[in-house]
């Protein structure tokens, strides 16, 4: 039986019961008592519906004031201005590729766990929240902070974080290792994180971060300045900073959205190694030694550009860096350019955050998921006259990649890549001038 149900089954024995007879005010202020308690009883009823709707749908509501959500696979808990959240990425990967590139000569496969991280993030009021992130290293069997800063918003347009976070340059670096369209960011990214810190995060360093945000015009921008954490042997035993500044503008045009940006950056390296050594197109081959100097003062510019019209993008971005030696001589430069055309064949759009001026997840409509395709070709040209087959001369580097992508779920993507890479006045690992061909999968589970 119902709770409500015993309201008028009390007022019947009341009633017929002589045994229970009372006056007629009595008798009205128990009825009045009962009536108030037959509301809370149907509110109550009613919260423990929503409650129990909230449940299937992975949240779960009290007071109106704590909810828990578990849809995204990670863990959101909220209570009035207060957040507190728990995410993570695990990404395996899969290799294949042909004897140029490692030094023996000889084609291979590998298998490894590219990156598995764990990270918390919340805020405690409007203005301040937090983030930490911890990638676990499969190979040292050791965990090292990727991310972590305290970061404090105006909500009004201006924001200030401290700590270890990525310097604002390049649209592809700062977006998100879960988001981007190939297995490998792309050969800009490779040269700038082996060279310097003007590009991704400062290593073990950190620093402050200004930035703002027009939600009117979709401007956004923002000024870094980092300690770039390196072992400094100069005299006055000071930190190495870098400092980078960006601005991007991304106008809605109808149904579709335009991207452009331009990045600037600069340090002092007092003679400490600037080396772009790195693997060429595939993160488990050999490395090649294309730029190296005991640097002086580095210089560093880009401009970037997307647009995006439902499942069709295409992005691009050119970059150019100056090292100088210590006496203000040139040690090298080196300048490259990307492009890339994507097609969500199944509909969607690539997810895109313009306060950032960053791309993010492509969320699945439909049951079987989401599948994009993925062109891009790219090349840097390196002048260093301590590399190449040839004193003085120019290396240049391009590579060409063919992608698929399956958005399985919000949460769950494989990916597939085959890459293609030449080398101008310059061997592979294997000391050969042949290309360089491989063949990449992931597997990420992404919450």
């Amino acid at each position: 039986m119902k709770l409500k149900l015993l309201v008028p089954a009390i007022l019947s024995i009341l009633i017929v019961n002589p045994s229970h007879s009372v006056s007629e005010q009595e008798f009205n202020e128990m009825k009045e008592l009962l009536q108030n308690a037959l509301i809370k009883i149907h509110a109550l009823e009613q919260v423990q519906k929503q409650n129990l709707s909230n449940r299937k749908s992975n949240v779960i509501t009290k007071a109106d004031k704590l909810s828990i959500n578990t849809s995204g696979g990670g863990i959101k808990i909220k209570s009035g201005d207060q957040k507190f959240a728990i995410g993570g990425r695990l990404m395996m990967d899969y290799d294949n590729m042909d004897s140029g590139h490692q030094t023996e000569n000889k084609s291979f496969s590998d298998m490894e766990w590219r990156r598995t991280r764990i990270n918390i993030k919340g805020s405690v009021n409007k203005h301040w929240s937090y983030k930490a992130t911890w990638d676990f290293l499969s190979e040292g069997d050791k965990a090292n902070l990727d991310e972590g800063y305290l970061k404090y918003d105006t909500t009004k347009g201006f924001y200030v974080t401290f700590g270890k976070t990525k310097a604002d340059m390049m649209l592809e670096q700062r977006t998100s290792s879960k988001w981007i369209s190939t297995i490998e960011r792309g050969l800009l990214n490779a040269m700038n994180e082996k060279v310097n810190y003007l590009v991704g995060k400062p290593g073990d360093g950190a620093g402050i971060k200004l930035g703002f945000y027009n939600k009117e015009n979709r401007l956004s921008g923002a000024l870094s300045v980092y300690d770039a954490y390196k072992d400094d042997t100069d005299d006055d035993n000071d930190m190495i900073w870098h400092t980078t500044a960006r601005l991007n503008y991304s106008p809605k045009i109808g149904n579709d959205f335009a991207h452009f940006g331009v990045s600037y950056g600069i340090a002092d390296y007092k003679g400490e190694a600037a080396n772009a050594e790195l693997q060429i197109g595939i993160h488990q081959g050999d490395k090649t030694m294309l730029a190296d100097a005991a640097a002086g003062d580095i210089t560093t510019w880009g401009v970037e550009a997307a647009y995006v019209s439902g499942p069709f993008s295409v992005q691009a971005e050119y970059f150019d860096n100056d090292t100088d030696l210590v006496n203000g001589s040139k040690g090298y430069e080196w300048d490259g350019f990307y492009g890339q055309l994507s097609y969500v064949v199944t509909g969607e759009t690539r997810g895109y955050k313009w306060k950032g001026a960053i791309f993010d997840k492509i969320k699945p409509k439909g049951k079987m998921g989401a599948v994009e395709f993925v062109l891009r070709y790219e090349d840097i040209s390196i002048d260093d006259a301590d590399e190449g087959t040839v004193a003085a001369s120019e290396v240049d580097v391009d590579r060409k990649v063919v992608g698929v992508n399956w958005y399985v779920t919000k949460t769950v993507k494989f990916m597939a890549n085959y890459s293609s890479v030449s080398m101008d006045n310059q061997t592979n690992p294997g000391s050969t001038t042949e290309d360089l061909d491989s063949f990449q999968l992931r597997a990420q589970y992404a919450f």
